[in-house]
C-alpha cells in the first residue's frame, strides 16, 4: 500500500515523525511503501498516488487530488480535529492514547493546585515569600470531589490517575453509560442534562470536551456563577467550550479560587487576552500532550487498527 506520511510541527518538535519512526513501520509493516514528506509540497506531489496518508493536516480541496486514497489517519484526538467532508468509502482514524500522556498533565495541575504549587509559581514575582497566601488556600485531594466534564477516553484517565487519592469522581457525557468497573462506590457517570446540578457540588472541574456547535461557550457566565468560590477550573479539551472573558472576570472578583488552562478560543492566546491579567490563572501553550513518546504511543495504538481493519 502507498503510504504518504506527513507529519511535521516547527512548535512541538515531539509531533515530529522521525527516521527512527520510519524504521519502526518499515519493520512492522514491510508491505506499506513509505514516502515520509518533509512539507506541504513534497506531500502533494506523493498524494495522487498514495493510498493511505497519515497527517497532521489535510483540506477539503485535497480530495480532488487524491483519487486513489483510500484512509486518511492522523495522531490528532477528536473527530473535529479535520475540518473535511470525506468522500464515500474513504476510511478514517484518530488517535486516542493522548489520555495517557493528557492525564499526568491533568492530575499535576489539580495536586499543584491543592497544594500551592500552582499559586506559589503565580505569585513567586511578587512575594517571594507566600506563606500567608498559601496556609488558607491549600487542601487536599483526598475526600475533594473531582467533576471531569467529557468522560471520554482522556477523561477516564484522568480519573484512573485521581482515584488513588481518595477524591470522588463524576464524570459527566452526553450519553447514559455504565461506570467503569473501577468506579468506587462514590463515583458516578452523569449526562449533560444533570451539569447544573452537579457544579455547586465541585472542588475541581476538568474540562474535556470536544469542539463544534454543542460545545460552544458552554461553561459561560451563568455556569461559571454555580461553582463554588473555592473551586479551581482546568481545560484541557477545546478552548471554545469556555467564556474565557467570563472567567477572567470571576477570577478577577474572587468568585473562583483559580484555574488551570492549556487550550483557548484563539490561539496562541492574544496579548491582549482578559486572561492574562486575571489573578490565579496558569496558562499553558496547549502542550498538556507533549511527551517524547507521543509519537510512538500513536504508532502503538495503530499498529493493531491496521492490521484488524486495513490490511484485510
Amino acid at each position: 500500500m502507498r503510504t504518504a506520511i506527513w507529519l511535521t510541527s516547527l512548535g512541538a518538535p515531539c509531533f515530529n515523525f522521525t527516521a527512527d519512526h520510519q524504521a519502526r513501520l518499515a519493520r512492522e509493516l514491510p508491505e506499506l511503501q513509505l514516502t515520509v514528506c518533509r512539507d506541504e509540497r513534497e506531500f502533494l506531489a506523493v498524494l495522487p498516488q498514495a493510498e493511505l496518508a497519515i497527517v497532521w493536516h489535510f483540506h477539503q480541496e485535497w480530495f480532488a487530488a487524491a483519487p486513489r486514497l483510500r484512509w486518511l489517519v492522523t495522531p490528532a484526538a477528536g473527530k473535529d480535529f479535520f475540518k473535511i467532508t470525506p468522500p464515500p468509502g474513504l476510511g478514517q482514524f484518530y488517535g486516542a492514547f493522548q489520555g495517557r500522556l493528557m492525564g499526568e498533565s491533568a492530575l499535576a495541575m489539580i495536586l499543584g493546585a491543592c497544594r500551592g504549587v500552582v499559586l506559589t509559581a503565580l505569585h513567586q514575582a511578587t512575594d517571594p515569600w507566600p506563606r500567608d497566601l498559601l496556609s488558607p488556600r491549600m487542601r487536599l485531594l483526598r475526600g475533594a470531589h473531582l467533576v471531569i466534564l467529557g468522560f471520554g477516553h482522556i477523561g477516564e484517565h484522568v480519573a484512573r490517575l485521581a482515584q488513588p487519592f481518595g477524591c470522588r469522581i463524576t464524570g459527566v457525557r452526553r450519553s447514559v453509560v455504565a461506570p467503569p468497573a473501577w468506579f468506587g462506590p462514590r463515583d458516578r457517570v452523569a449526562t449533560m442534562a444533570e451539569l447544573d446540578a452537579i457544579l455547586p457540588e465541585a472542588d475541581h472541574l476538568m474540562i474535556i470536551l470536544p469542539s463544534g456547535a454543542a460545545t460552544d461557550n458552554l461553561m459561560d457566565a451563568r455556569r461559571l456563577a454555580l461553582l463554588p468560590a473555592s473551586a479551581w477550573l482546568y481545560n484541557l479539551g477545546r478552548g471554545n467550550c469556555l467564556d474565557e472573558t467570563a472567567l477572567a472576570a470571576a477570577l478577577t472578583a474572587g468568585r473562583l479560587r483559580g484555574a488551570c488552562l492549556d487550550v483557548f478560543q484563539r490561539e496562541p492566546l492574544p496579548a491582549d487576552s482578559p486572561l492574562r491579567q486575571a489573578p490565579n490563572v496558569l496558562l499553558m501553550p496547549h502542550a498538556s500532550a507533549f511527551a517524547p513518546e507521543y509519537i510512538d504511543c500513536f504508532i502503538d495504538e495503530w499498529l493493531p487498527f491496521y492490521r484488524e481493519q486495513i490490511a484485510l
